[in-house]
């Protein structure tokens, strides 16, 4: 039977905080607190900790091509993101409708982004379940070429994201609809890769060579991550201006913080902290579809506590009595 290594949900479970803190703060509070390094990597350590659970669930079982898309596989997909998804689609108009009746101010936005993904109530870091619906299609494919071929997959992996890169930022559609690049999964496609490779060390013991290694590519991507947010290092020509500290070149430092904490925190622990970090992470989506309508409504000024423990404590909820929403006691 799989052990379940509760060092994922913790690094989930600091992600989500991540995230509610960056879309509470202002770029200058970030940017005055070096986030950079710390709340700015939460989409980053998601992304890698997806690739680890990929390479996870397909470790030591044989992967066959017929078998990648069964209605096996999109029933499971289907109870853990696009059941949650349309339930809060659907209570996010309800509270819409309310909200513009109380407060007589236009809240709910439909338009053709809204069959990607885009919740009638949108607010900060919608893009992500866009990415994760595209995952969805994704990701059986990529698990399926690292089973066969690592290398090679890695390779690919790492040549299509830098040429989406690179046709993104020279592409004009994207000035207008910058949100289909923003929520585009090739620009995290490294971000699997590392998750990937981590998922062939984690339940190894510690070994000197794995961690020069990643300290090596962590060290490299932390300069890249200063120079492009403080310095003088712009790859405006090679990336969009915003992205320009989430790409191939500085996830290497989100991979070493996952690494890190597999190799130091235990596999399981009583430890309050990390058991109440594990809670979130298990409930992080639910969380985090929750703060999405919540930042649609609620004012960035409001205070940091707010902004992080109401989409807590909400999301969480959602996620422990969405099987009693679904099907009653």
């Amino acid at each position: 039977m799989k052990q379940h290594l509760q060092q994922i949900d913790v690094v989930k479970g600091v992600a989500i905080v991540a995230v509610l803190l960056l879309h509470s703060f202002t770029r200058k509070e970030l940017e005055e607190q070096y986030a950079i390094f710390h709340i700015w990597q939460a989409v980053p350590l998601f992304l890698v900790v997806m690739g680890l659970n990929l390479g996870l669930s397909i470790r030591n079982k044989p992967q066959h091509l017929q078998q990648l898309y069964t209605r096996k596989y999109f029933t499971k997909k289907a109870a853990r993101i696009f059941v949650p998804f349309f339930m809060v689609f659907i209570l996010s108009i309800l509270l819409g409708l309310l909200w513009e009746w109380l407060q007589g101010e236009r809240v709910l936005e439909f338009s053709t982004y809204t069959w990607v993904g885009v919740l009638p109530i949108t607010g900060r870091g919608n893009y992500f379940i866009t990415m994760l619906l595209q995952s969805v299609l994704l990701l059986p494919l990529i698990g399926y070429g690292f089973s066969r071929k690592p290398i090679l997959t890695t390779l690919v992996l790492l040549l299509l994201e830098v040429a989406f890169q690179v046709w993104a930022a020279q592409f004009a559609y994207f000035e207008e609809n910058s949100y289909l690049y923003d929520a585009a999964f090739p620009r995290y496609f490294s971000a699997i890769a590392f998750g990937l490779w981590l998922s062939r060390v984690v339940w190894q013991p510690f070994r000197w060579r794995e961690f020069i290694l990643l300290a090596g590519l962590g060290i490299m991507a932390a300069i890249n991550l200063y120079l492009l947010e403080y310095g003088e290092l712009k790859l405006e020509s090679v990336i969009r201006p915003g992205w320009q500290a989430q790409q191939l070149f500085t996830f290497g430092y989100a991979a070493l913080l996952v690494w890190l904490a597999i190799k130091l925190l235990p596999n399981f622990s009583n430890f309050i902290p990390l058991r109440l970090l594990a809670e979130l992470g298990k409930a992080s989506y639910h969380i985090f579809l929750v703060q999405v309508v919540y930042f649609g409504l609620a004012n960035q000024d409001l205070p940091h506590l707010a902004n992080v423990a109401v989409p807590i404590l909400l999301g969480y909820l959602f996620y422990r009595y969405e099987p009693q929403l679904l099907f009653g006691s």
